[in-house]
């Protein structure tokens, strides 16, 4: 724990200290900068021409790089939404399908519900001692669909 004080006591000196204003030449002499030579200004200007020019078929080449990315992106974007209104048609599709099976369920339980009614009434007929109903056939649910 003391280490971790002491460390971060000693981080704002360290700091200050590098950035600690240094002359030219100190600068120089380190390598962290270059004296600049006393031609300089016309080595600049002379090839001032060439570095527009080379700058100026960069920025050409990046607007016309952007707009080729917009275009393909545009491509992709429209494959994405067909893609898209693709998945949502067989969604809905299949969501149809479903729907109908779970109603023709539906249809078959209610089918076999009152199948089985009609069956415990036909039943509690024949305990009572009523001979007919004891000779009639099981309902069939297919009739009660």
């Amino acid at each position: 724990m003391r280490t971790l004080l002491l460390l971060s006591a000693l981080l704002p000196v360290a700091a200050m200290a590098q950035t600690a204003d240094r002359s030219p030449q100190e600068e120089y002499q380190r390598g962290y900068a270059a004296t600049p030579m006393p031609n300089q200004d016309a080595i600049n200007a002379g090839g001032a021409a060439g570095v527009d020019r080379l700058n100026g078929q960069a920025a050409a080449a990046g607007a016309q790089a952007t707009a080729a990315g917009a275009a393909v992106q545009g491509a992709n974007q429209a494959q994405y939404d067909a893609d898209r209104a693709a998945y949502m048609d067989a969604l809905a599709r299949h969501d149809r399908a479903v729907n109908r099976t779970d109603a023709r369920y539906r249809r078959q339980q209610n089918a076999y519900a009152d199948a089985m009614a009609v069956w415990r009434v036909q039943v509690t007929e024949c305990k009572r001692g009523h001979r007919a109903a004891c000779d009639l056939p099981a309902p069939n649910p297919a009739d009660y669909y």
